[in-house]
């Protein structure tokens, strides 16, 4: 009788739940129908309005949004939205000669997966803002415990307020990397590794339980370049000394807001109503007024989307717009759909796997296909790839590669490197003319590895055990019964071998350095893009808008021209309906998007991203061949 029973619960809790899930839907549905029945109001810039500028928003490297979204897509947009860093450094530019917006504003915290928001993307739009700066319109920031990643956008602006219980976060700069083989070996799970290139650490995290002597010594040296860059920047724009603020990191580390002011790196400690106070005087300014229209409330005659910006601001009457917001108007103005004459990029983010890939990474036959329209399209003239990732699959990586290396026979590729271009990130930048770097971009790691795992231990702890029967001695090599033998493991490495030659060839053609050249600069080994540009790797350190420049100068246009950008962002709308058509994302991408769910900030929120990324990684790993050229570890620079 109590197994009837419950057996019963079991059924009705089953109908229920599918029941309350349909009506969700149907609830959504309806929504959608209503959303796209009803009007989405027009975005409108005031007078003298502010731009805002919130960092928490991530700078991604994709192209720019859809001005024609809907209002289902913004019912279907949950948490924060990824900014496509173009789109933002355009608009910053755009706003210096827009009459209608009197100064900008920044606010937040940066947050970086260790892909948005990189340094290089960072340095990007500090020089958006420089040039900002000199249309004599002023740029404010407001801080509450900014760090060092935060503090290097912040310090471009000509005044900053740090918030009297705040803290500047200024102790250097550190890479932590996560160890899991420990937790391996206590489960049962043996890990075996082919690799070429003693700096290639990419394999560390699951065979050792620290950093090799190799790995902390490339560690150390492009963060020391990473490093100097942020102080290079804050000295130009805070007119401190170098060694002055090597002095604070030292001695300070965390800086309390009376020793931030007394070392000149903030104006100013205050509350944000101070702050306010001062975006009001710049209104009224750039308005020639000192009142706005109110209605019988008292209140501002706004739009309602001016309305969700000022709550934001928590100041109504103070006309503003966030850069979200303003983004897709600038770039609208900025296309010339009508050119006869087209600049395509393409935007490769994310770790490349093979397939279609999915939301967050570059899936080989998904972008080879973008990379076939643009080759077939008469119209345009170049290409630029913006390349930001740490690599991947080596049977990806070969395969886009081979696309751009038809389009550049036939029409100038530019490589412009982000944040990342590492392994084989740097593998596909190699099909180009010329290629630019940041002096904070992470490239190189020319090298290659397999990672071969076996669950012989933890099945035979829980009693599991294996027999086979074979044809050839090699039969079962790709088996995880067992760890591999001797004879096993030079098979894979004579694989891992072969690849890591063909990689060396097409850097040592593309460079056009000597082979052995090469050699001494690869072993997988990570260089920052001023040494980069030292050894050969890159031609030039600048970023997007030098890479179109030379790509337009290649193919020797001539008059205006369009910027094309690929592959299109599915909106909302797209991802939910092909969720309802079966088209799920893959595991890896739907775990990258929990962990960057995990917006807790703190040691404990960036702990639990760290792990699971880590975790997550191995899910990725799909090369047909399971050989893979990328970055030593899923990087973090704090």
């Amino acid at each position: 009788m109590k197994q009837f029973f419950t057996t019963v619960a079991a059924a009705l809790t089953a109908n229920l739940v599918t029941i309350a899930v349909g009506v969700v839907l149907l609830i959504v549905i309806a929504v959608g129908f209503a959303a796209s029945a009803g009007t989405r109001t027009a975005v409108e810039v005031r007078p003298g309005s502010i731009l805002v500028i919130d960092l928490e928003q991530p700078l991604a490297d994709q192209a720019a949004r859809s001005e024609s979204r809907g209002l289902f897509d913004d019912a279907l947009t949950t948490g924060v939205s990824p900014l496509p860093l173009r789109s933002a450094t355009v608009a910053i530019r755009a706003a210096a000669d827009d009459d209608r917006i009197g100064g900008i504003l920044l606010r937040g915290t940066v947050l970086s997966d260790g892909v948005s928001s990189g340094y290089a993307a960072l340095r990007e739009m500090r020089a958006a803002l420089e040039d900002f700066k000199a249309s004599k319109k002023p740029v404010l920031a407001y801080l509450v415990t900014p760090d060092v990643r935060t503090y290097y956008v912040a310090s471009a602006a000509d005044s900053i307020t740090l918030d009297p219980f705040g803290s500047l976060l200024f102790p250097g700069m550190a890479s932590e990397q996560v160890f899991l083989s420990g937790l391996f070996e206590k489960y049962g799970i043996g890990v075996q590794v082919s690799r070429v290139g003693r700096f290639k650490a990419a394999v560390e995290p699951f065979t050792r339980s620290d950093m090799s002597p190799e790995n902390r010594l490339q560690v150390a040296s492009y963060l020391g370049d990473m490093w100097a860059e942020v102080k290079r920047g804050v000295a130009d724009s805070r007119q401190v000394d170098t060694v002055a603020l090597q002095l604070q990191a030292d001695t300070h580390g965390i800086l309390l807001p009376s020793d931030a002011q007394d070392a000149k790196l903030v104006d100013r400690v205050g509350y944000f109503d101070t702050v306010l106070d001062d975006l009001q005087r710049i209104v009224n300014t750039a308005t020639g007024d000192t009142a706005q229209g109110t209605d019988s409330t008292g209140r501002s005659r706004e739009s309602s989307r001016d309305s969700e910006i000022a709550t934001l601001l928590e100041r109504p009457r103070l006309p503003q717009i966030t850069l979200d917001a303003y983004a897709p108007l600038a770039m609208s103005t900025a296309r010339m759909p009508s050119a006869s004459q087209v600049v395509a990029v393409v935007y490769a983010q994310g770790d490349i796997v093979d397939g279609e890939g999915a939301e967050g990474q570059i899936g080989g036959e998904a972008l080879s296909r973008e990379l076939r329209k643009v080759r077939n399209d008469a119209k345009v003239k170049s290409l630029v790839l913006r390349v930001n990732s740490p690599g991947g699959s080596v049977i990806a990586s070969e395969r886009i590669q081979r696309e751009l290396a038809l389009i550049n026979a036939k029409k100038p590729v530019v490589v412009s490197m982000g944040s990342l271009a590492a392994s084989g990130g740097y593998w596909i930048s190699t099909a180009s003319r010329q290629i630019f770097a940041e002096p904070n971009t992470i490239t190189g790691s020319i090298g290659v590895f397999a990672i071969v795992p076996n669950v012989k231990g933890l099945a035979n702890r829980h009693g599991v055990t294996f027999d086979t029967v074979k044809t050839g001695r090699y039969a079962d090599i790709l088996t995880l019964s067992r760890p591999r033998t001797e004879a096993e493991l030079a098979v894979l490495q004579r694989g891992t071998d072969a690849v890591y030659d063909a990689f060396i060839a097409r850097v040592a053609q593309s460079r056009r350095l000597p082979v052995d050249s090469v050699r001494a600069i690869a072993e997988g080994r990570v260089w920052s893009g001023a040494q980069a540009l030292r050894l050969g790797l890159v031609d030039s350190l600048g970023g997007l808008d030098a890479a179109l420049r030379t790509a337009a100068r290649l193919a020797r246009i001539t008059g205006d021209y369009d910027v094309r950008e690929y592959p299109r962002v599915k909106t909302p709308t797209e991802r939910f309906t092909e969720f309802f058509e079966g088209s799920p994302s893959p595991v890896a991408a739907r775990v990258s998007k929990a962990v960057t769910g995990l917006s807790t900030q703190g040691a404990a929120g960036e702990l639990a991203r760290d792990v699971v990324r880590e975790l997550s990684l191995l899910s990725s790993y799909n090369d047909p061949r399971g050989l893979y050229a990328r970055l030593p570890f899923i990087l973090r620079i704090r």
